[in-house]
């Protein structure tokens, strides 16, 4: 499988949970539908004009963590407007929570394994992610959260699959589980219900659950689907 690696790196993050209102709480990790903006604003899709072109019929994403992170906890003055006139000149304000992820130490780094059946889109990303050259401003799920790209490189992953325990260091869907084993010492697992992807109107998909660790340790398992390895680094496409 033709597969661009690349990294995404900032200071804080945070990928709004579907099912939260007027607390933001945030996943740990950006969601698939957050990777697909990320690229989608890397080639220079408009919003809500890319769901069909990365669909999962037609795209294949792993989310690695590469650094243990924290939450934090904020309030953000919102304009509370009812029409144009008042977010030029607002009467009122609201303040919403906020959570925000930092790493426990340095940089948040997460690392995103893609593959696309059209090869135009495969080289276009490889060209644009080598270049730092991207259409739009990347950012790590809200605006104020601005990310860098670096490449990482582009392989030919050929599938493994094994009926022993691997351990799998990407976030992995919990459908593709068939047994578990954790290490406690080692191990924070998390189970999160994520957004998968999109239809047209930005109608959401279902919502699919995830394991992953939290101190960015492999989680061993069972696996129904066949994984990759890249560096010694176990991985699966969710």
């Amino acid at each position: 499988m033709d597969t661009i690696i690349f990294d995404l790196e900032g200071e804080l993050a945070h990928f709004r949970k579907f099912y939260t209102n007027s607390s933001s709480l945030s996943y740990s990790v950006p969601t698939r539908t957050s990777v697909m903006g990320i690229i989608a604003a890397i080639l220079g899709y408009e919003k809500d004009s890319y769901y069909e072109i990365f669909s999962e019929e037609k795209c294949e994403i792993a989310i690695e963590k590469l650094t243990p992170t924290k939450k934090i906890n904020q309030t953000l003055n919102y304009i509370k407007a009812t029409s144009p006139v008042e977010l030029r000149h607002p009467k009122q304000h609201t303040q919403i929570p906020v959570e925000i992820i930092k790493a426990k130490d340095g940089k948040i780094k997460y690392r995103i394994y893609f593959f696309h059946k059209d090869q135009e889109i495969m080289n276009k990303l490889e060209q644009k992610l080598k270049n730092r050259d991207t259409e739009y401003p990347i950012y790590l799920g809200a605006a104020p959260f601005l990310a860098k790209i670096n490449f990482v490189d582009r392989v030919n992953f050929e599938s493994k699959n094994t009926e022993d325990y691997v351990k799998i260091k990407s976030i992995i869907r919990a459908e593709q589980i068939e047994d578990i084993k954790l290490d406690f010492e080692k191990n924070i697992p998390l189970k999160e219900k994520m957004p998968y992807g999109f239809r047209k109107g930005r109608i959401p998909k279902q919502a699919v659950s995830y394991v992953m660790d939290e101190n960015c340790e492999p989680i061993e398992i069972k696996t129904k689907s066949d994984y990759y390895i890249y560096n010694e680094t176990n991985i699966i496409f969710t």
